[in-house]
């Protein structure tokens, strides 16, 4: 196990997991999975996911990037598809969206913004790191 694999920008991502649960449940701050907040269980389950990966990348470091990829692409599509698919549900339901007043959809502020960064960094990380575990060269 190298000391690279084991402090990578994944890696500690998901080694600080039990802070990311202290500031949400202790501090009411919740930007690694905030989309979740109306929704406990899943909530839970998710955060158990990730103490999960953690334990996964310490294990076995080489599959760091895949875990990461994998994850942050979960926590992206979790965060975006409550934003869009309010906005397919009235365009499909609409006779005439073009002139008809469209409902903001509630629920998407700063934590949400912040979620998706934070996994669509964690994200192209997993990514970069898969093509080096690859042998694929990144000079292109």
């Amino acid at each position: 196990m190298t000391i690279r694999g084991r402090y990578s920008v994944p890696s500690v991502y998901y080694y600080i997991t039990p802070l990311f649960i202290l500031l949400d449940y202790a501090g009411g701050l919740s930007i690694r999975v905030a989309v979740l907040d109306s929704m406990p269980l899943y909530k839970n389950l998710y955060y158990g996911f990730c103490i999960l990966c953690a334990v996964g990348v310490y294990a076995l470091p080489r599959l760091t990037p895949v875990v990461a990829l994998f994850e942050s692409s979960i926590n992206v599509l979790m965060t975006v598809l409550p934003v869009f698919l309010p906005y397919v549900r009235f365009i499909t339901e609409t006779d005439d969206f073009l002139t008809a007043d469209l409902p903001a959809t509630a629920g998407f502020g700063a934590p949400q913004v912040v979620n998706v960064i934070l996994a669509g960094v964690i994200a192209i990380f997993g990514f970069h790191g898969s093509l080096r575990a690859m042998g694929v060269s990144g000079d292109r």
